[in-house]
Parts: structure tokens; C-alpha cells; sequence
């Protein structure tokens, strides 16, 4: 791994990229494209669910198609590239770019999308969560596990993008209705707790599943990419980039089954 990782410093020193390539092969190294695909399609099940709970199936094909011009799969990565842009310096992509092309960087991130799209089936999505609660708190995995999820910050930053998307998605959906927006997010805000609770099972859950078939030392190495300034930058870019995201597509998402209700009452 050494002299990989001496290889791929020269070739980058040799070979300087402009700010925009090196996004683009960082963006390309953590496969953003396939993780928009998965949201993308998560977004459909969302639309569906809507479709059924909000709008008693009135808004029709109509509104199913709305839902897919929002999750635009272009938009969906300007957000990540622009944050990404913004935020790290040229070091911290170099570096970046060298663990997530490494063979461990790769594997952690076909292991998340797989792990990912597994959870989509509500069979297994149950069986990880059994897993999670029933899980030996003393064994090597779940303490490498736990400590990634707070090194990360992960349950927080994920309690708070949820409950930004919430308030955004109901700000669309009340939009000249004259609702008071505090008070919204203060009806949010007492759910925190619930939030907290559900957000934590479904990281363990996730990462228990995506990162059983790593051994310790390849989670040791994740944890301590983790540690580092770069880890620290790239965790912050993808959950401001992810929360800008989400913050316009569930503010748009309200306005859409607004649009339908509105109609409705015609």
C-alpha cells in the first residue's frame, strides 16, 4: 500500500490537475453518480409514498412525474461539485483523491452503495436492524463501527440534514398559507428525540451490514482517514452539499403535493 500510495503521489505532483478535474475525480472516485442513481430511485418510493398518504392517490402519473424532474439527476450533482469546489483546498482533494482511488477506498464505497440498495428491501432492511439490536456490544467489529459513526459526527449531522429536509418539505407544502415557520420548527424540534433514535438504529444497522466483510485493520485505516484534516473536509462537504440537496428537492416536493391538494379543493 506504501508504494502504491508513492506511485499515485508522483503521478499527481507529475501531473498537476486543474481544481475542477480534481473534483470531478474525487466525485468519480466515491461513485457520486451511482449514489444519485440510488437516490433517485429512493426518491421514487418517496413520491409513491406520498402519492398514497398525502394525496390519496389523486395526484396520478402527473404528480409521479414531477417527483422525477425533481430528483434531476444534473442538479443533484451541481450541489455536491459547487460545495466540493468551494470547500477543499487542492491538498485535500490530492489526498482525498489518493484514499478514495486506493483499493480500500473503493471497497468502502462499492461496500456503502451495496449495503445501500440491500436496505431498500424491507425484509433485509429488518433482519440488519435485528442485527444492530441484538448485536455483541464487545465485539471487534461494533466498537470499530461505533467509533467510525462518532468520529464522523454521523448521527447528528444525519438527525439534523432530516429534520432540514422536514421543515423544507413543509414550508413547500404550506407556501402562502401564512403558516408560521418558528412554529414549525419547533413542532420538529420536539421530535428530535424520536429522530435521534430511529437515525441511530439505521446507521448501525447500515454499517454493521456494509462493513462486516472488512477486517480490522481495514477499518482501523478507514477510522484513521476519518481523523485526519482531509476526512475531516470531505465528511463536511458531502453533508453541506447532501443538505442543500435535500433542502430543495423536499422544499419542491411540498410545493408539488400542495399543487395536487390545491387542485383537489377546486
Amino acid at each position: 500500500m506504501r508504494l502504491i500510495a508513492v506511485v499515485l503521489t508522483f503521478f499527481v505532483s507529475a501531473f498537476p490537475l486543474q481544481a475542477e478535474e480534481r473534483v470531478d475525480r474525487l466525485l468519480h472516485a466515491l461513485q457520486l453518480d451511482e449514489v444519485i442513481d440510488i437516490l433517485r430511485d429512493e426518491g421514487e418510493i418517496l413520491g409513491q409514498n406520498l402519492q398514497e398518504t398525502f394525496l390519496d392517490n389523486k395526484g396520478g402519473p402527473v404528480f409521479l412525474d414531477q417527483v422525477a424532474r425533481i430528483y434531476d439527476a444534473d442538479k443533484m450533482r451541481l450541489y455536491v461539485e459547487e460545495v466540493f469546489d468551494d470547500t477543499l483546498s487542492d491538498k485535500q482533494l490530492d489526498q482525498a483523491i489518493l484514499f478514495f482511488e486506493s483499493e480500500l477506498g473503493q471497497t468502502l464505497v462499492s461496500l456503502e452503495l451495496s449495503a445501500r440498495v440491500a436496505l431498500s428491501d424491507e425484509t433485509i432492511e429488518e433482519m440488519a436492524q435485528d442485527n444492530y439490536k441484538n448485536a455483541d456490544r464487545d465485539a471487534d467489529l461494533y466498537r470499530l463501527v461505533d467509533e467510525y459513526i462518532q468520529v464522523n459526527n454521523l448521527i447528528e449531522e444525519n438527525v439534523q440534514n432530516s429534520i432540514s429536509a422536514d421543515y423544507n418539505f413543509f414550508r413547500g407544502l404550506n407556501i402562502g398559507a401564512g403558516q408560521n415557520e418558528a412554529e414549525l420548527l419547533t413542532q420538529l424540534l420536539e421530535q428530535k428525540d424520536g429522530t435521534t433514535e430511529e437515525t441511530r438504529t439505521w446507521l448501525y444497522s447500515f454499517f454493521l451490514l456494509a462493513y462486516k466483510p472488512l477486517s480490522d485493520a481495514q477499518m482501523r485505516e478507514n477510522i484513521a482517514f476519518s481523523r485526519t484534516e482531509t476526512g475531516k473536509a470531505v465528511n463536511t462537504a458531502l453533508f453541506e452539499s447532501f443538505d442543500q440537496m435535500f433542502d430543495a428537492i423536499y422544499f419542491q416536493l411540498g410545493e408539488a403535493v400542495a399543487q395536487v391538494l390545491k387542485g383537489s379543493d377546486l
